[in-house]
């Protein structure tokens, strides 16, 4: 089952009212690859695609839930449920073949520009 996502990055391509995502799959990871994150501020949402460029859009067409979207932009109360791929090993919810094992993330980031403006705030420190 695919964890319940709850997000506020408000300028990404995916995103749907009432903080929901339109992505088919989201993919958390480390901030910086060459260190292993140890708060939520290391990571980030590589799904992020800036809503303000149009080139962001086609980059982000393989990427979209397209039922879901449509249902849910025809209803705000559908409960869309992209899969979740996580990189942070370092995660307590951090599960075998890099899936995330949380029953709901958050993930942060209003006004972003980049996907480095984002954050996974599901992250605990294993």
């Amino acid at each position: 089952m695919n964890p319940t996502v709850k997000c506020n990055v408000n300028t990404c391509t995916h995103y749907l009212y009432g903080d929901r995502c339109g992505a088919g799959n989201i993919d958390i990871l480390h901030e910086n690859e060459t260190k292993m994150s140890e708060v939520v501020d290391q990571t980030m949402c590589k799904t992020f695609h800036d809503a303000k460029n149009v080139f962001s859009y086609l980059g982000s067409a393989d990427n979209i839930n397209a039922l879901g979207t449509i249902a849910g932009i025809i209803n705000p109360e559908y409960k869309v449920s992209p899969t979740v791929m996580c990189s942070v090993s370092s995660c307590k919810y951090w599960g075998e073949g890099s899936i995330c094992v949380a029953e709901a993330i958050a993930v942060n980031g209003p006004d972003s520009n980049e996907c480095q403006d984002t954050n996974c705030q599901t992250f605990i420190l294993r």
